[in-house]
């Protein structure tokens, strides 16, 4: 009902501009050729027979959407519209006669030299209602194909996702089942800091992103699982802007980062070795920086699975807006850097 009276609006509107501008037309024309005007009588003609077309309007659009010019059915709805454009036209011109003499009192010429005129205004409002019909299929085609690909794009991520956690679940477990016999208590604090672990990567649930104070949680959940492993030979330090706590980032994306560096780094060292992870506010960005104190990256050596699902998961949430760079350090080891946008998680749930 609403939307029925909202178009009535518009039509009303349009055609009282238009009749109005008109008006103003005839009237300086009047002037300027006969010396003789009368504006009461110009705006009340012009507007009495475009009101006729305000009236004549739903009609026309009704038979445009009854009868769509499109290919299929050109030849035989375009004859159906030139029926309706005589019945009308011819009509329009009748109605006219009435409405003059609601207002004068007098009919006045019948012209039907006119009805050349109103066949045009018939196509125009039919072209019209067919523009506007197309320009609305448009838009819910681009609409749809937006919406198809924000989901292709959660279900890659969710796909990378569960890709990673096998990934990572079978390297701890590996892990666990290379102490379980020669050190039985640390295989047992390993499997509970799995178990806490995992309930919370599990309770932060299949969404595309984390918020950052999250997954730092979970980095020092992880961290905590590794130190019953190595030991005080494990040296994480992590800080952290406040400023960057509510921004959405990969679920697991720093666990992955850090277990690289211990695996690749320090898992090889007798001597403690050192992790920094430094996460701060950049020009508006996130950046991430994950600095171990290791070997180095060997020659020839290419990215294993965490780095190319970080990669992955880095381009399904942020498209090509963000980089991420590994080389090694110039104090020694290898230093991992992140820079993606700052974005919360309702943002990136309502692109």
């Amino acid at each position: 009902m609403r939307t029925r009276l909202a178009r009535a609006a518009v039509i009303f509107a349009g055609y009282t501009a238009l009749g109005l501008f008109l008006s103003v037309a005839n009237y300086l024309t009047y002037l300027s050729t006969t010396g003789e005007a009368h504006w009461g009588a110009t705006v009340k003609r012009s507007l009495g027979e475009w009101y006729v077309w305000a009236a004549l309007t739903p009609l026309i659009l009704h038979l445009a959407r009854r009868w769509p010019l499109h290919r299929a059915a050109a030849f035989a709805n375009g004859s159906l519209h030139v029926l309706a454009m005589l019945a009308v036209g011819v009509g329009k011109l009748f109605l006219d006669q009435w409405v003059r003499v609601l207002l004068f009192g007098s009919a006045g010429y019948l012209l039907f030299t006119n009805l050349a005129f109103n066949f045009l205004v018939y196509w125009a409002i039919v072209a019209a209602a067919h523009g506007l019909r197309y320009y609305r299929t448009s838009r819910e085609r681009e609409l749809r194909a937006s919406q198809l690909e924000a989901r292709l794009a959660e279900t890659q991520l969710q796909l990378l996702n569960m890709q990673l956690h096998p990934h990572f679940l079978f390297n701890t477990l590996n892990a666990i089942s290379e102490l379980v016999h020669e050190d039985p208590e640390t295989a047992d604090r390993m499997l509970s800091g799995l178990s806490l672990l995992l309930r919370e990567t599990l309770e932060a649930g299949s969404a595309p992103a984390v918020v950052l104070s999250r997954e730092v949680y979970l980095l020092r959940c992880y961290v905590h699982l590794q130190r019953a492993r190595f030991g005080s030979r494990l040296d994480v330090r992590i800080t952290v802007d406040d400023s960057v706590l509510d921004a959405a980032v990969p679920i697991l994306l720093l666990q992955t980062l850090v277990e690289n560096a211990i695996r690749h780094g320090l898992a090889r060292r007798v001597t403690a070795g050192r992790i920094d992870v430094a996460i701060a506010r950049e020009n508006g960005r996130v950046a991430i920086r994950v600095r171990d104190d290791g070997q180095g990256l060997d020659a020839g050596r290419h990215e294993g699975v965490g780095l190319r699902n970080t990669r992955a998961r880095l381009q399904a949430l942020f498209g090509s807006d963000h980089a991420l760079h590994v080389a090694n350090a110039e104090q020694g080891g290898v230093l991992v850097t992140i820079s993606c946008p700052y974005r919360t998680v309702d943002e990136i749930d309502t692109e």
